[in-house]
């Protein structure tokens, strides 16, 4: 199974290919035609400390945006021939937890990513967003905490641009290095986390250690419920 730099370098000899050189694809990028970034990827030239060129997120949100490009299109496998169809978005899926440590969410191009969901744009803009497409990531609910609104296995759309808390919503969130999906509200001198299954206890983090303890990943806009027929 490739690696999602490996999909990525892939996809950049694709529009190479489409552009007609290197040259070119800089150009339609906004990039001096001699930029050398992209060439390193492609070659995946040696840093110099033992590790080489490769396609970060930004660079393959950056490059999908300005060529029109749907999200998470540098991060699928394609043919040559396999243009992109206007009307599909794709939702990347991660593993949240495999890249949550004690300094917070790691990288997790490679060990969290696990798949590609491909959502119609139509179903996108009327249930996720009508403004933008990019920064939104789909992980999977765990646990009770947050029923009936989430079950345990429901895939979760998070907005990874929206991490305000000075308005009331749902957020996903690392606390003293553990994940939560809650209801978070501002209160006089802290924040309020709240679970939607009223067997689980409020708790709340004081203003003055938000810094240090919490970590916003995103608020969650919507999900994938899953029906259960037994």
């Amino acid at each position: 199974m490739k690696t999602v730099a490996e999909i990525r370098r892939d996809n950049l000899n694709t529009l190479v290919s489409r552009a007609g050189s290197l040259a070119e694809l800089n150009e339609q990028l906004g990039r001096k035609r001699n930029h050398p970034s992209l060439g390193q990827i492609r070659n995946r030239s040696d840093r110099g400390n033992g590790t080489f060129y490769e396609m970060g997120d930004k660079l393959a949100r950056d490059i999908e945006e300005k060529l029109g490009l749907s999200y998470g299109w540098m991060d699928t496998n394609h043919t040559p021939d396999d243009w992109p169809d206007d009307n599909i978005i794709n939702l990347k899926r991660i593993n949240i937890q495999a890249c949550c440590g004690s300094a917070g969410v790691q990288n997790y191009e490679d060990d969290a990513f696990v798949e590609q969901i491909q959502v119609s744009r139509p179903w996108f803009q009327e249930n996720i967003s009508k403004i933008r497409e990019q920064g939104y990531e789909l992980i999977t609910a765990s646990g009770d905490s947050m029923e009936p609104t989430f079950r345990n296995g429901d895939l979760i759309v998070v907005d990874r641009q929206d991490r305000d808390l000075k308005r009331d919503g749902v957020f996903c969130v690392l606390v003293d290095g553990d994940l939560y999906v809650k209801r978070v509200q501002r209160i006089p001198g802290a924040i309020l986390f709240i679970s939607d299954n009223s067997l689980y206890r409020p708790f709340e983090i004081p203003l003055k250690e938000v810094e240090f303890r919490l970590q916003v990943l995103g608020r969650v806009v919507n999900s994938m419920n899953l029906k259960r027929y037994d």
